[in-house]
């Protein structure tokens, strides 16, 4: 059984998102740029903090992990961000349907984390171009996400 920060449960399966070490980098660069220009005066504050999101932002999508877990409330997909510091959890009494996609970073407008599941209803975490898995909430939601193996997760999801 996986110990992840304070969760135990038995991982169906698992893939760790293979995003670009340069996001990571840059990110760690944008937060010290701005923790240095924000201390020597040189910045005003919001252009600080704009570096700083920007930078907490890129260092949380460097580490990504997705997986169907056996919790003890019932099986569920979750997404894990930057080691666990931010989750989506999505247990599968709340999903509708699970389809098997293409991604396409131009039709999300880029690579990262897109759209928003409650504003705008739709959101997807897009790493590269290529297959996918788009999970319809019974809210009418929908999440999509690039895995290597999207039938693996379809096929976990639909067999709680």
């Amino acid at each position: 059984m996986p110990v992840d920060g304070s969760r135990v449960a038995p991982v169906v399966i698992e893939e760790r998102l293979t995003t670009n070490r340069l996001v990571a980098i840059l990110g760690i660069v944008a937060i010290l740029v701005a923790v240095t220009r924000r201390f020597t005066g040189h910045s005003r504050g919001r252009q600080a903090l704009s570096l700083g999101v920007l930078g907490a932002v890129g260092a949380l999508l460097s580490r990504v992990v997705v997986r169907v877990v056996d919790a003890p409330e019932g099986r569920c997909l979750e997404v894990v961000y930057g080691g666990g510091i931010v989750r989506q959890i999505m247990p599968v009494s709340t999903i509708d349907r699970v389809d098997v996609v293409d991604v396409s970073p131009w039709r999300w407008g880029g690579i990262g984390y897109r759209g928003s599941l409650r504003l705008l209803g739709r959101a997807a975490l897009v790493t590269r171009a290529g297959p996918g898995l788009r999970v319809t909430l019974t809210s009418g939601r929908r999440f999509s996400v690039t895995v290597d193996e999207p039938g693996a997760f379809a096929d976990a999801l639909r067999a709680a």
